[in-house]
């Protein structure tokens, strides 16, 4: 694989997704994604890491290094593990500025909430919502009271 900066993996992987003619290839190509996509090693997959909510099994973790935020995943179901995959490196290589102010127009623009079932939105949301939350955790530029 060649070596991308975040920035052009993610237009890469928008412009594949947008490039899909249907909903039926859309999905599809979420689904490949997590059969080759990284993800949290089984180990650290805790009760502490679980995102609520989430009928199929569900993980998360969050970095930051050099001020950029990494985010990964992991979960027991292949689509829900193909589309939080596809979200968590939308949002990676990000700072937490950045991250806060896109909040959740990626998934809005790529319309990931027309494709999916109401249990896979809630797992979209969860996702998003744990990614701004770290991000706001970790943002330099609000003020701390």
């Amino acid at each position: 694989m060649s070596a991308f900066t975040y920035s052009e993996i993610q237009g890469k992987d928008v412009e594949e997704f947008l490039a899909c003619a249907s909903a039926e290839e859309r999905l599809s190509w979420l689904m490949e994604r997590s059969y080759f996509h990284p993800e949290i090693p089984r180990e650290r997959c805790t009760v502490e890491g679980r995102v609520p909510g989430c009928l199929s099994g569900l993980w998360l973790e969050a970095s930051c290094i050099d001020s950029r935020c990494l985010f990964a995943a992991r979960s027991e179901s292949e689509m829900v593990q193909g589309i939080v995959s596809f979200i968590c490196d939308l949002y990676s290589g990000r700072s937490p500025s950045e991250i806060i102010a896109l909040g959740d127009t990626l998934a809005h623009f790529l319309g990931l909430e027309r494709l999916l079932s109401l249990t896979r939105k809630r797992a979209v949301l969860s996702t998003i919502s744990f990614i701004l939350s770290y991000a706001k955790r970790h943002d330099s530029t609000q003020l701390v009271a």
